[in-house]
């Protein structure tokens, strides 16, 4: 069943309007049609631009959970992906994550087709980030957006979605599904 404005307005709790979210997103966005990158940025471009926004940017959520901001390049680096996860974060109103997201994004641009094709030139991973000195310059950034992820409490950068769900409800309702 889509989710409706009226269902976003009577969720009074934040954490259960992500929960309504991520089931929205899951049931438009299923896992087998991630596994074919065309159809699936065919079907995220067709979203209302909330529900775009975050399926663009859930990834480096989980990135930032885990991981770290320069680890999320070896995790996701499809730069329509990573280009989603940008436009994603400037729509969520993060504004200060997603510029410094651009800016580690440009760092790790001359690098990505090492990160596309997994060849560190047989250096590991976190010995690769270091030497090409992703890792330092990520570590001030990743500081300022665990900060940030931490003030929001449970929901981390999720804490965003139900802001603005509430913010625009029209934004993240679909009326009919072609998928």
């Amino acid at each position: 069943m889509a989710l409706t404005i009226e269902t976003i307005r009577a969720t009074e709790d934040d954490e259960a309007l992500v929960d309504l979210l991520l089931v929205e997103l899951q049931r438009l966005l299923p896992e087998s049609m991630q596994e074919d990158r065309d159809r699936f940025h065919g079907m995220l471009a067709s979203l209302p631009r909330g529900l775009r926004a975050m399926a663009g940017m859930h990834f480096f959520d989980v990135s930032m959970s885990l991981d770290n901001l320069a680890w999320h390049f070896g995790n996701q680096n499809d730069e329509r992906d990573l280009q989603e996860t940008l436009d994603g974060l400037r729509e969520l109103e993060l504004t200060e994550i997603a510029d410094m997201f651009e800016k580690m994004w440009q760092f790790m641009k001359p690098h990505m087709k090492a990160l596309q094709s997994g060849d560190f030139g047989g250096k590991d991973f976190p010995d690769w980030l270091k030497e090409i000195g992703a890792k330092e310059f990520a570590d001030p950034m990743n500081e300022i957006i665990r900060g940030r992820c931490e003030a929001a409490g449970k929901l981390g950068l999720l804490a965003s979605w139900s802001s603005y769900a509430r913010t625009y409800p029209e934004r993240c309702i679909v009326a009919e599904v072609h998928p």
